[in-house]
């Protein structure tokens, strides 16, 4: 049975909503051909290694290099060089990414005190889940000034899945699915008491069972993270019954770990020497964490995310995706509860329960 996709209401907000300054499009820039401004701390240039250089790589056209300006800039000064330049990604207020080198991105994220940095996610995944393919990173900061963080990584290898679809048969498809389902379940044999991230901070997104700020709040910054405390099994019924009306449909003891967003722009796909499809890469780890076991399979039943771009005006094969990793998951031991998330989505949106966001 293919699993429901619910609809996910738009908050309605009553006042503007401040953005990042500077926006989050102008975060890095290019100041010539082999040069970029990035934030408001660093630089970034082909040239020979010198002393104060924070790192290195080499691509095919040279040696790049990251250091720091000599004098930091300000929120308000006016971001320097042009910033299209090389910006293959840009998703509102929140995120951007630039191709630095021929072979290296950097990824802008919005950034809060108390946000685990998707670098440290991915350098934990690679340390404990070695057999879970992960971007390499090559330098991560914050920069607190401009509330954002940045991280230079190499470009991975392959296409995504959702680019990938039309091509692969039914079978390619199932085993795309499986292979996908041993990386959860590599990933899930990592257990905590609370749900927090990799390195125990407090996670992001994960809204359907964790709630978030009120909507219209004074102040809101819809770029912001929404940063959730790091939260107790005691503290997820009471946030589940207080928004809900219902209690965890099982119980659970531990929490596991979970990348959280396997859709399909974010699965790398690329061909073996044997012309075979395998997963190549799994992107954006900023809302992994550990989380109940239970929400694995629901949340892909539930999650507009898991639809195929390729086939958003064909709703059955839109869902495809999503169907061949349920059922994936079934055949491994994981449980749906998309009446649960319905009935639980219905309470919540006839009595609203807010929590503020947690503080760094």
């Amino acid at each position: 049975m293919a699993p429901k996709i619910l609809p996910r209401g738009l908050p309605k907000f009553t006042k503007p909503r401040p953005q990042m300054t500077p926006p989050s499009e102008y975060g890095i820039g290019s100041l010539g051909p082999n040069s970029w401004s990035m934030g408001s701390l660093m630089l970034c240039e082909k040239a020979n290694q010198s002393l104060d250089v924070l790192t290195t790589w080499e691509d095919s056209d040279g040696t790049w290099c990251l250091r720091r300006r000599d004098t930091p800039l300000t929120a308000t000064t006016p971001p320097p060089g042009d910033s299209d330049v090389n910006r293959t990604f840009y998703c509102g207020n929140a995120a951007a990414m630039w191709l630095i080198s021929p072979n290296v991105l950097c990824k802008v994220k919005g950034w809060i005190p108390g946000v685990t940095p998707e670098a440290d996610t991915i350098e934990w995944v690679a340390k404990n889940c070695p057999n879970i393919p992960v971007p390499n990173v090559i330098y991560s900061w914050i920069d607190p000034a401009w509330q954002r963080s940045f991280c230079l990584m190499n470009v991975v290898p392959g296409v995504t899945l959702d680019d990938a679809w039309n091509e692969l048969s039914k079978e390619e498809r199932t085993a795309i699915a499986d292979e996908v389902v041993t990386h959860i379940m590599d990933a899930a044999q990592h257990i905590s008491p609370k749900i927090s991230t990799a390195t125990g901070g407090g996670i992001t997104f994960h809204g359907w069972i964790l709630g978030g700020p009120k909507p219209e709040m004074e102040g809101a910054y819809d770029w912001q993270p929404n940063l959730h405390p790091v939260i107790t099994l005691e503290e997820l019924d009471r946030r589940l019954l207080l928004r809900t009306g219902q209690k965890s449909p099982e119980e659970v003891d531990h929490f596991v770990f979970f990348h959280g967003d396997l859709a399909p722009a974010n699965i790398f796909l690329d061909k073996d020497k044997n012309d075979k499809w395998h997963v190549s890469s799994i992107i954006d780890w900023e809302t992994a964490g550990f989380l109940p076991k239970w929400y694995i399979r629901t949340i892909v039943g539930a999650s507009p995310a898991y639809l195929l771009n390729l086939y958003m005006n064909e709703w059955e094969e839109a869902l495809t995706w999503a169907t061949e990793l349920s059922h994936s998951l079934a055949r491994n031991g994981f449980e749906e509860y998309s009446q649960w998330i319905r009935d639980g989505v219905q309470n919540s949106a006839q009595h609203p329960v807010y929590f503020p966001r947690a503080s760094g």
